[in-house]
Parts: C-alpha cells; sequence; structure tokens
C-alpha cells in the first residue's frame, strides 16, 4: 500500500514543479511576447506540447518506480493505471476550470473583457480531443513497450525530468515542494471522488444539483455598464494564459 501513495506522492511533486518549470519557461514569455493578445494556433500548440510532455513524465515516473521495486503483474499494472488517473484526472480539471471560468465571465457580462466570443467554444472543443489523445498516447507507451522506450529517452523528456528531480533535492524547495505536492495529491483525491460520485449519478439516472444563482451576478452587470467598465473595454485577457493555476488547484478543497 505504501509504495502505491509513494508513487501517487512523486507524481504530485513531478506535477507540482513541471507547472512551475512551464510557467516560467513557456507561459510567461508567451504573454510578455505576444502582449497577453490570443493567438489560436499557438495556444494549440503549446498545449498540446504541455500535454504531451505530461503524459510522458508521468510514464517515466511510473516506469521508474517499477524498475526501482519488485512487484507483481498486479502491482505493476496498478501503478500505470495509477499514473493514467492522475494525469486523466489532472487534465479533465484543467479543461473544466477554463469551461466554468469561460461560463462565469459569460454571466457577469465579461465577455469583452475575457475576449470571449464564439471560437472559445471552438477551441475548447479541440482542447478535448487533445487530451484523449494525450490519454490514449499514455497507455500506448504502457501498451507498446518500444514506444515506451523512446518516449522515456527522448531528449525534452530527459531535459525536464531531470530538471523536476533537481529542484526537488534542492534543501529549501525540497520542503516547499513537499508541501506544495501534498495538497496535489490531496486534490486528486478529490477530484476523483467527484468523478465517481458524478459518474454514479449517471448510471442511476440522477441529475447533478442546480447551483444557486450567484448573488454577485447583478453586481456585476451594473458595474459593466458604468462609464468606467467602457473605459477598460478594450482591455482584454487572453483565457491561456492561466497563470494562476498553473502553480497548481490548491483551492480545490474550498469547494467542498
Amino acid at each position: 500500500m505504501m509504495i502505491f501513495l509513494e508513487h501517487l506522492y512523486n507524481l504530485s511533486i513531478v506535477f507540482v514543479i513541471f507547472n512551475l518549470v512551464w510557467g516560467m519557461i513557456v507561459t510567461l514569455p508567451k504573454a510578455f511576447i505576444t502582449g497577453f493578445n490570443t493567438n489560436d494556433q499557438l495556444n494549440h500548440f503549446l498545449s498540446a506540447l504541455k500535454f504531451f510532455l505530461l503524459s510522458n513524465l508521468t510514464f517515466s515516473k511510473s516506469l521508474q518506480c517499477i524498475q526501482e521495486n519488485s512487484m507483481s503483474v498486479f502491482e505493476l499494472t496498478l501503478i500505470n493505471i495509477i499514473g493514467g488517473i492522475v494525469l486523466s484526472l489532472y487534465i479533465i480539471g484543467k479543461l473544466n476550470k477554463k469551461k466554468s471560468i469561460l461560463n462565469f465571465a459569460s454571466n457577469m457580462g465579461l465577455k469583452g473583457k475575457f475576449n470571449i466570443n464564439s471560437d472559445n467554444s471552438k477551441t475548447l472543443k479541440y482542447e478535448n480531443h487533445i487530451a484523449g489523445i494525450t490519454i490514449v498516447f499514455f497507455t500506448a507507451c504502457i501498451a507498446f513497450p518500444a514506444l515506451g522506450e523512446i518516449i522515456n529517452k527522448n531528449p525534452l523528456n530527459i531535459w525536464f525530468y531531470n530538471t523536476i528531480e533537481g529542484l526537488y533535492q534542492a534543501p529549501i524547495l525540497k520542503g516547499i515542494f513537499g508541501i506544495s505536492g501534498v495538497f496535489f495529491m490531496v486534490s486528486i483525491f478529490q477530484k476523483g471522488i467527484a468523478a465517481i460520485k458524478d459518474l454514479m449519478m449517471k448510471l442511476t439516472g440522477q441529475k447533478p444539483k442546480e447551483m444557486a444563482k450567484n448573488p454577485l451576478e447583478e453586481i456585476f452587470k451594473n458595474v459593466n455598464n458604468t462609464p468606467f467598465s467602457e473605459s477598460k473595454e478594450n482591455e482584454k485577457i487572453d483565457l491561456e494564459d492561466d497563470l494562476y493555476v498553473d502553480f497548481e488547484e490548491m483551492d480545490e478543497k474550498e469547494k467542498k
């Protein structure tokens, strides 16, 4: 049992540090270069690359756990399943959060501020395809060891893997990342429970409870009709530059 919890914890560390590194070397430079303006082609490419790298790192970490421990076929399978579940829940959580932000902005009359238009739904559908391909690719690495070996030795994957390991082994940072990893692990448990609950409700034909109307909705709508809000009309925010979630969703427990 401990080996599975340790594997889950190690995966949590990988995801937390990867998001930090990705934010520093990709998200921030992209935001400054593009001026926070939307570039769909670039956003699609970076989303695909990010999910692809996370898939590679998840496979590599699972492979390392298997190689360092003597396991039965059942234990080996369970290690890979844990990796797939963590990867899936993380990707689904990211997509759901972006969808929630779009819905919130629409309900609050902030479409102009967040640069929301009819293309956003197409973008979400595109990213859903990317997410699906990522999970299938992770499964293919497990099913076909030759492919997994190639992915594991990919130079870009090796660089990220070694960078993550190096940052985690730093004396001061190790404690910080360790605490962040625990929060991430707790959020994964919460997402897993929520996913199981939703699945059970669908299987039993129950409908999810309707959320109470947000009392801030009318306030935001009134604020958006003021002259001050009109002066900000041309200021757009690119939802792809989600710096607010890249160092992991530690606020998931607040939703419970």
